[in-house]
């Protein structure tokens, strides 16, 4: 565990280093070759081929580790994933992005990555919902699609030649992202899963857990059917103005958005994986302790949610003898 930038007394401190010793020797006993350091040694089988890949050397006889981080196996490879490194995109990746530029027929998006994501008009779908070709006219229009500083969920297509990303957003689930927070934690807490997006049904909340490490939270938005957005437009265009300028938030709404967010903050400090179920296991202890919103990223909170934690990771283990 890294080393928390907290100010804790001295109970807290003692509390807080039992917990996280608990939780380390957990991780131990469950995967004792999962974490290493430089100069560890990997097992290996050395009866069977393998290959060495990053972040492995031979020493000496032995595969040793040369960056701290996680051994991974794919098949005969194994190889180091490091923690503390930016994001590495993989095709298929839910990202979540920050619109930097616009240029012609594409935006450039900041994703956490060495160069800049390319999102191309020909790779979303457009307002109106009908699969066509891009006109001139849908290029000029495109700041009314997404502008500079808008936050856009996407996913990687491909690899262009120079290395950076070309991403597409073809689904009603990807777009634009309004009405919430936008969080950067370390891309490594932040699991491949099959599910990336998640509606909080009891807090009405859209919950999207980029894989670059920009985690979305913000007010539920009904994904509307292309065959339905024209009724939709035409309804919205004979609306009165005052109706149409009701799109404030309500209180309740951000003070969930508040809540949400800053569980994630505090799994972010603690430095334990972020999941939906983890979220929401981090709200309700927030709730049933009676933390007030901003008292969550106080040092009291942080020791708790640690000590829960070891607890269930405890149980867990006791579940599975």
């Amino acid at each position: 565990m890294r080393g928390l930038q907290l100010p804790l007394s001295q109970t807290q401190r003692i509390r807080l280093q039992r917990a996280l010793e608990k939780l380390q020797s957990l991780s131990c006993k469950a995967n004792s070759d999962a974490s290493v350091t430089v100069a560890d040694t990997i097992p290996v089988n050395y009866e069977d081929a393998f290959l060495k890949g990053h972040g492995t050397t031979d020493l000496n006889g032995d595969l040793v580790a040369t960056v701290c981080g996680v051994v991974e196996r794919i098949n005969k490879l194994v190889y180091v994933r490091a923690l503390r490194a930016r994001y590495k995109p993989e095709v298929g990746d839910i990202v979540v992005g920050r619109v930097v530029e616009v240029s012609q027929k594409r935006w450039r998006l900041e994703i956490n990555f060495s160069l800049d994501a390319i999102l191309m008009l020909s790779s979303m779908n457009m307002p109106d919902g009908i699969q066509r070709r891009r006109t001139a006219l849908d290029e000029l229009n495109m700041r009314g699609i997404f502008e500079e500083n808008d936050v856009v969920c996407a996913e990687v297509r491909n690899f262009q030649h120079d290395g950076s990303l070309q991403l597409q957003a073809r689904s009603q689930k990807y777009g634009k992202l309004e009405k919430g927070q936008l969080l950067i934690v370390d891309p490594y807490l932040v699991k491949k899963s099959k599910q990336h997006f998640h509606h909080l049904e009891q807090f009405g909340i859209d919950l999207v857990l980029g894989r670059n490490g920009f985690i979305w939270v913000g007010e539920h938005v009904e994904a509307r059917d292309s065959m339905v957005v024209d009724q939709a437009n035409s309804s919205e265009q004979s609306m009165v103005p005052e109706e149409k300028n009701k799109t404030h938030t309500p209180l309740e709404m951000r003070q969930n958005i508040c809540r949400i967010a800053n569980a994630v903050r505090v799994l972010s400090t603690l430095g334990f994986s972020i999941d939906a179920d983890l979220i929401l296991e981090t709200v309700e202890l927030s709730s049933t302790v009676k933390i007030d919103i901003h008292d969550m990223l106080g040092s009291e909170f942080h020791v708790l949610v640690a000590e829960r934690e070891a607890e269930r990771r405890s149980l867990v283990g006791k579940r599975k003898r």
